[in-house]
């Protein structure tokens, strides 16, 4: 028997209370591929309005269309972006599957109400796959593995050429971080202008091209990093090693976040001072990555720390010789904050903007403190004793909602569409994303 999908519509709900979030999990195009699969695919009527996807795209396609909240009857599966409305929950028949970006964690009262439904719910956040990781960003590990500590010295100094390949230049500045751990400065290089001096004395410089990356050491010797990458193996340990074996979300967009949340600063800093600030980045992770590849279009320089420099003796001056703060570092424990109310007092310089990509809410709290609650779309940032502060769910709808939607879709499709075992028992696929159940047997 066929298993019935249905493509619910974003609505009012916790984390967007206005209903201002217009994206959706499913584009015309690939309503095919779950035919194919075996599922019949319900539509919520008005899915796609929002990004320009009329019900008769749908329909044409081979979808049905049901208007709401009753069209959550009565499936086999609901699949929605952000966890449904209390409305929508109350019509889920029980041993529904629903997958979502439910955040339980967050929304204790959610999770009550699904359970009291007895739905059966996957998180969407949690659902994974097997790292794949680009060939160029191993590559940039490996030439970011060869330099000791010793010679990047305190403040090592990166070059980043117009020519230079993003993904190895994110490999190369996340191993420098890794193992060198030092506060790394990040600067655009035209490709006709040789590289300034590292700021900081008997420190290295490292220039990123097209071909690799070239270090002058601290103690003035000169490396070829890419020649000395090439004896660096697959099976030392470190960062390649958990590259080869971590996994990485199956549906979501962390790079993203970190681009529309870059972009969102920058706007709001020189919207208010008709300048570009100096930048600071707090950790190096892949939402981080998202945030230094938006500044590097930019042609915006910016110093990246890492945990030795987060800590509270050395934290403050870095905050106060920065005017844009992007956190994309967690929170170091469950207690501590990493920005903390008296940082944001006393240490941030008046008119700083800081950006969270991290986010929080009032049972699962931001790693920076003055945020009690994520901000919503009509009110993105708010003022604190003359310092700005933006978070959101969901930054990436800042990147585009029309391509994040389409993101979403594919990757939703390449799930659920890899296999014809789905359509007949969802039990399959609850067996194997086992480690994404959150509720339900």
């Amino acid at each position: 028997m066929k298993k019935t999908v249905l493509f619910g519509k974003e609505s009012a709900c916790t984390e967007d209370p206005a209903g201002h979030d217009l994206r959706t999990t499913l584009v015309p195009s690939d309503v095919k591929a779950y035919l194919a699969a075996g599922f019949d695919v319900v539509v919520q009527s008005g899915l796609g309005q929002g990004i320009g996807y009329s019900d008769v795209q749908y329909e044409m396609e081979g979808a049905r269309v049901e208007t709401g909240p009753h069209c959550y009857a009565d499936k086999d599966l609901v699949i929605k972006l952000k966890g449904p409305a209390p409305e929508e929950i109350a019509q889920l028949t029980p041993g529904t599957t629903l997958l979502t970006m439910a955040h339980l964690y967050c929304f204790p009262d959610r999770k009550q109400q699904l359970a009291d439904r007895r739905a059966r719910v996957i998180s969407m956040e949690n659902v994974a796959k097997p790292n794949d990781p680009a060939p160029r960003f191993l590559d940039g590990i490996r030439a970011g593995s060869v330099p000791s500590r010793s010679e990047l010295g305190e403040r090592p100094r990166v070059h980043v050429l117009d020519s230079a390949d993003q993904h190895y230049v994110n490999g190369l500045q996340r191993a420098l971080m890794r193992y060198g751990r030092a506060p790394l400065d990040v600067v655009r290089l035209s490709e006709d202008k040789e590289p300034a001096k590292a700021p900081a004395h008997h420190s290295a410089d490292i220039c990123v091209t097209a071909s690799g990356a070239f270090m002058r050491a601290a103690d003035g010797t000169t490396v070829d990093l890419t020649s000395a990458a090439a004896s660096v193996g697959d099976d030392t340990g470190g960062l390649l090693a958990e590259e080869a074996t971590r996994t990485t979300r199956a549906v979501g967009q962390t790079r993203q976040v970190g681009i529309a949340g870059a972009r969102y600063g920058l706007g709001l800093y020189r919207k208010l001072h008709g300048r570009t600030p100096k930048v600071v980045v707090l950790g190096y992770g892949n939402v981080s990555q998202g945030a230094m590849e938006l500044l590097r279009d930019e042609g915006v320089d910016f110093t990246v720390l890492g945990r030795d420099q987060t800590g509270p003796e050395q934290l403050p001056g870095w905050l106060g010789g920065a005017q844009l703060i992007i956190n994309g570092a967690e929170t170091p424990g469950s207690s501590d904050y990493i920005i903390t109310n008296e940082h944001a007092d006393h240490d941030i310089a008046v008119g700083s903007v800081v950006i969270d990509l991290i986010g929080g809410s009032p049972y699962r709290r931001s790693p920076v403190e003055p945020f009690l609650w994520t901000t919503f779309l009509p009110e993105i940032h708010f003022e604190r004793n003359g310092r700005y502060f933006a978070g959101l769910w969901a930054w990436d709808m800042y990147y585009s909602m029309h391509d994040t939607t389409v993101n979403y879709s594919r990757m939703i499709k390449d799930i659920f569409t890899r296999s014809p075992r789905y359509a007949a028992s969802l039990d399959d696929f609850v067996a194997d994303y086992a480690y994404a159940q959150q509720l339900g047997a």
